[in-house]
């Protein structure tokens, strides 16, 4: 090579003594988030802006990097979100984000072509740090036991306003860690063969299932199975109407380890869990606390009118296996069968009402309570619930309200 000059290296030598610092200051405005649209009407070749938007699903996903945000604006989709090729993950700091335009209305369709395929998001592996918001998915073109499946590595989604509906399997099958579901409706699953689909089906730790609405489902609605689950928390949510099919047996929240891999510190509070219908007889239509369980809290919930027991807190023979449950200011009344059914050990059982809370209007489910009601003022101080269903500080009065409602 040929050597420069020596005027060459006396130039030059002050910027290349500064290079750190302009790479830090590139490095930063390289790291700033972007924000790309999709549209049925946009075109590949166009630059993925608002007023130029990507035309296809996985033209807008290859550009994304930890960050950025990608609307998909609105319609009937029949493509996949594939997640996989390339993969794409966000960082702690910097989440990817993939979302519904705002005020508009998308609908992912997906045909899926393979049976127990990935379905509507392809988002298997060790990936995560994304958010998915303000998306319809409709498994009406799907075939069996084709749904979205967050597993093999998946850790660190947020689900914030999704639909999930009509698949030929479980809503949302889940068995990763870091996974929180907050403000989805989740409904109308369909039946195949024997198999019980559920509303959410639920296997990992630090999981959060918030303030959805649940129901429709033929095999119930929040499944949490087999283990090892830790330190999952099911609060504010609307569960009803679920098990739909024959040979169910919870309709409402499960919560059930295996003798290899038990549940602990589960969290469940400020529910309302009415109208379940399973048929399997001394079925459990509110709330269960199974097997290989230890540690669950089951706090101010509103049970109403399930088939079968309202609470059951173990199961039969494996009773000792269901250990330290604490069940407290919850309303558990007009079940078919018990409200109240303990067969757990070490078991805690206070401050709840198992006889006519005067709910104002419970035939067209307005369960807060009535002015009257022996619910009023009869609950524990809890510093893990400080609000109500309504998210509502608690107490309102003198101590805690019973149930889910705080009188207002």
């Amino acid at each position: 090579m040929r050597k420069q000059p020596h005027y060459f290296q006396r130039r030059f030598l002050f910027p290349i003594c500064a290079a750190p610092l302009l790479l830090a200051l590139l490095g930063s405005v390289t790291a700033q988030a972007a924000t790309y649209y999709v549209s049925l009407s946009g075109n590949d070749s166009y630059p993925g802006t608002q007023a130029q938007p990507f035309r296809n699903f996985a033209r807008a996903i290859s550009p994304l990097r930890p960050g950025d945000t990608l609307y998909i604006r609105g319609g009937v989709w029949t493509q996949q979100i594939d997640l996989l090729t390339p993969n794409k993950s966000g960082t702690s700091g910097n989440y990817i984000k993939i979302a519904g335009y705002p005020g508009e209305t998308v609908t992912i369709r997906y045909a899926d072509p393979y049976v127990a395929s990935y379905g509507p998001i392809k988002s298997r592996g060790n990936r995560g740090y994304l958010i998915f918001e303000n998306l319809i998915l409709d498994g009406s073109n799907t075939t069996e036991k084709t749904n979205w499946q967050i597993r093999d590595g998946n850790h660190h989604f947020i689900l914030r306003n999704i639909e999930i509906k009509n698949f030929r399997a479980s809503g949302l099958f889940v068995q990763a860690n870091d996974i929180q579901v907050i403000n989805c409706s989740i409904h109308d699953q369909r039946t195949v063969g024997t198999s019980r689909h559920y509303g959410i089906y639920f296997n990992g730790a630090n999981g959060v299932i918030q303030g959805n609405r649940i129901y429709n489902n033929p095999g119930g609605g929040v499944h949490a199975y087999p283990g090892p689950i830790s330190n999952l928390i099911i609060r504010g949510n609307t569960i009803y109407n679920n098990s739909t099919k024959p040979d169910t047996t919870v309709g409402g929240i499960l919560v059930w380890g295996s003798s290899s891999s038990n549940i602990s510190n589960t969290q469940i509070y400020n529910n309302l869990v009415y109208k379940n219908i399973p048929s399997v007889s001394n079925s459990t239509g509110g709330i269960l606390v199974g097997p290989y369980t230890s540690g669950t809290k089951v706090w101010n919930n509103t049970l109403y009118g399930n088939k079968g027991n309202g609470l059951q807190i173990g199961f039969n023979s494996l009773f000792a296996t269901t250990k330290s449950t604490v069940a407290q200011n919850n309303i558990s009344y007009g079940n078919g069968q018990a409200n109240y059914l303990n067969a757990g050990t070490s078991t805690v059982f206070t401050n709840n009402v198992t006889t006519d809370p005067k709910f104002v209007n419970a035939p067209v489910n307005n369960f807060q309570l009535q002015p009257s009601s022996p619910a009023a003022n009869k609950g524990v101080v809890l510093s893990s619930v400080k609000t109500d269903y309504r998210n509502l500080p608690r107490p309102k009065g003198a101590t805690y309200d019973v149930g889910g409602y705080e009188n207002y």
